[in-house]
């Protein structure tokens, strides 16, 4: 295979991994709350910050954070394949249910359990072939522009139901998380170091404009009201991504540097943690608690990650996890309801808290 091709296919199978429930719903829900300015404002930190992953580190950067970081990394796939499993619940569960003559709590373990076998199934197969049909799935993605209902669409309203301002109470917090979680992505960071050296990492040039050719899929059957979201090559589109998602993180949980009791607990907690917020939560909060992880926790520890050398001791745990304890009730109240004024120190008070934690050490070095 030609260098070439390798870069396409790699950009190709990025776009998937990253294509997840929230490249495929979130503007749906951002769309209804803050309008097309609000999509915008996710968008481009998304595409950015992870187009940008590549070439911010070498490889052997890369290599050093899986090892330093391997932890917090393990947690971020298991928590992303979850959120894919009960986001296929909470999507497909009362529509099962219906359509099988059957409760919406069998029609959800349906759901779920079909995305989380699949991921399973999928994750089991040798990597390479993995990543080839990851990277397949995106040229068979794009065939759902075809099929969306054309004459159903129509222009997304400059505002949503948020007041107007409401967008720069929660920019910080949208930047933030796009910014930055993409630094604890496992998919990533093996794309990274599989780019022969001395070659720039072009794969993440091409993750760019295919992850972004996604989220225009997303915002037109978002266009297109609920005969988009509810149109069966959209729900195709998703299901691929779903499980596709879920078994590359799968997979970089059964190489990840844990030991193999904790990468088995944390591949199967992952499914049944979905299964159980489908079940017992399944509504638009728990979804938008789900994305909390990667607007404060994750781009919180990424930001720590990037302040030290090695892995962090027992001071920066304490000091990050008293931050977050603080803040996250803000964030939850932000999104779940509206933001208010003191919204941005939900992004504001982390960041200081790290600053100063990790200056502490410099001087104390």
């Amino acid at each position: 295979m030609s260098g070439s091709l390798r870069t396409v296919l790699s950009g190709f199978a990025l776009a998937t991994s990253w294509t997840w429930c929230i490249g495929m719903f979130a503007p749906v829900l951002i769309g209804q709350l803050m309008g097309w300015p609000g999509i915008l404002a996710f968008a481009i930190p998304n595409v950015l910050g992870c187009a940008l992953f590549g070439y911010f580190r070498s490889a052997e950067q890369s290599r050093m954070e899986t090892r330093d970081h391997a932890a917090m990394m393990a947690f971020f796939s298991a928590a992303t394949v979850a959120y894919q499993v009960f986001f296929a619940g909470w999507l497909w569960g009362p529509v099962l249910g219906e359509s099988l003559r059957m409760t919406i709590g069998e029609g959800t373990a349906i759901a779920s359990g079909a995305i989380f076998g699949a991921a399973v199934l999928l994750a089991a197969m040798p990597r390479g072939m993995l990543w080839m049909l990851a990277a397949l799935a995106y040229p068979l993605s794009l065939l759902t522009f075809a099929f969306l209902p054309w004459s159903e669409t129509h222009t997304i309203a400059t505002q949503g139901a948020w007041a107007a301002g409401d967008l720069a109470l929660v920019l910080p917090t949208i930047v933030f998380g796009f910014a930055l979680s993409p630094n604890l992505d496992l998919t990533f960071h093996r794309a990274r170091q599989e780019v022969p050296a001395g070659a720039r990492p072009s794969n993440f040039a091409v993750f760019g404009v295919t992850f972004a050719s996604m989220l225009v899929l997303t915002v037109c059957y978002l266009a297109a009201g609920p005969g988009g979201l509810n149109n069966p090559a959209v729900r195709s589109h998703m299901a691929i991504q779903l499980a596709l998602t879920s078994a590359l993180h799968l997979s970089e949980l059964r190489l990840v540097r844990l030991a193999p009791n904790t990468r088995l607990l944390l591949g199967l907690g992952a499914g049944f943690a979905g299964l159980l917020a489908a079940l017992l939560a399944p509504n638009r909060d728990t979804y938008l608690r789900f994305l909390g992880l990667y607007g404060l926790l994750f781009p919180a520890y990424a930001f720590l990650a990037l302040r030290l050398v090695g892995r962090p001791r027992a001071i920066h745990w304490v000091a990050l996890l008293v931050a977050l304890a603080v803040v996250t009730p803000l964030l939850d109240r932000s999104f779940t309801d509206e933001p208010t004024l003191w919204t941005p120190l939900a992004v504001v008070i982390p960041v200081i808290a790290i600053l100063l934690i990790t200056r502490h050490r410099r001087v104390q070095a």
